[in-house]
This record gives C-alpha cells, sequence and structure tokens, in this order.
C-alpha cells in the first residue's frame, strides 16, 4: 500500500544511521515543517542538525523538500544546514523526489525520504520508490489544511501502533510503549 511507510520513528534524530547505510540508503530527501523545524520557523532544531550533520560526515546526500508556501525560507533553512534543497516541492508527486534524487546524484534504491506526514511526505517517496520513513509531528501546531489531512492519516497511524506495523529503524517493530 502506498500510504505505509517503510521505518517509522518518533524523530529524526532517533533514526539510525547505521541501519540507513546498511540499507545502501546514500541520499537522504528531508520535510521542513514539523520534522527537523517547528511549523512556520526558520530555527533547525539542534538534536536535528546534529543528526544532519551525522548524516553528511558519513557522506550521506541530504535534500530539502518541503511544500511550504515560502521558497525562500527553505532556501535559508537549507543554507545554514550546507545542504541541498528542491524549491516549490509538489509533494506527494514524485517528480519532487525525482528532482532532489537529480540534485544528490542518488537513485531510488539508495535514497530515503523523512516526513511527519503519510499523505504528502510518505505518499511522494513511497510513489518514487523510496525506503518511507515517518516521524511524529514535532508540535501540533500546524496549517488548516494539514490539521484535515491528519484526520484522515490518525486511523492508519493507530492502526500501524498495534500489529503490523512498519519496522522500526535497526528492525524492531514501532510501539509507542518504547
Amino acid at each position: 500500500m502506498c500510504f505505509r511507510p517503510t521505518l517509522t520513528a518518533r524523530a529524526i534524530w532517533e533514526v539510525d544511521l547505521d541501519d540507513l547505510a546498511s540499507r545502501g540508503i546514500r541520499g537522504i530527501i528531508l520535510d521542513l515543517d514539523n520534522t527537523i523545524v517547528y511549523w512556520r520557523k526558520g530555527e533547525v532544531l539542534p538534536k536535528a542538525r546534529a543528526w544532519i550533520e551525522a548524516a553528511r560526515q558519513r557522506g550521506m546526500k541530504v535534500c530539502l523538500a518541503s511544500n511550504a508556501s515560502r521558497a525562500s525560507r527553505v532556501a535559508r533553512v537549507a543554507e545554514s544546514l550546507a545542504v541541498d534543497h528542491v524549491g516549490r516541492a509538489t509533494k506527494p508527486f514524485a517528480s519532487t523526489y525525482r528532482r532532489a534524487m537529480k540534485v544528490m546524484g542518488t537513485s531510488p534504491a539508495t535514497t530515503c525520504g523523512i516526513g511527519d506526514q503519510v499523505l504528502t511526505d510518505i505518499v511522494g517517496a513511497n510513489r518514487a520508490g523510496l525506503t518511507s520513513i515517518l516521524v511524529e509531528p514535532l508540535s501540533s501546531r500546524e496549517s488548516p489544511h494539514t490539521w484535515l489531512l491528519r484526520l484522515v492519516e490518525k486511523p492508519m497511524r493507530k492502526r500501524w501502533a498495534g500489529g503490523g506495523r512498519p519496522e522500526k529503524p535497526g528492525g524492531k517493530p514501532t510501539s509507542r510503549a518504547e
């Protein structure tokens, strides 16, 4: 199913970079809002910044892809992290992910997409044939249309929290109790 993520984690800094490397991942396409920054903010959370830097030190490429209405904010955050970005992303369209892979010089088999929304980040990554990683949103504050999308994805997240769920990075099933 194209809604189901390959992996889940509470936050990007809990995604095991060794696990990604063992899966052959060389490129990471990252969402912005509520994944590495709070909604509409430009300050990257320190744990997210450290994780991205650790990925880069391992030789992994990182590219931001955001549906944020202000492309200049996405560009500023990407510049502050010294990573690439795809402006005017149109997730969940696979073309956004193909553009990011072209920038990074990676392929679907060597790229993962990480984000907090099932209907944009995960569906888009899955449609492009990537490893998809769903993280919990950093905050409940978000745009009205995202709030509506959350109503649709809520039953899916609930179902995955039970049996038959995606695996957590490192091969362990995800559980809220962990």
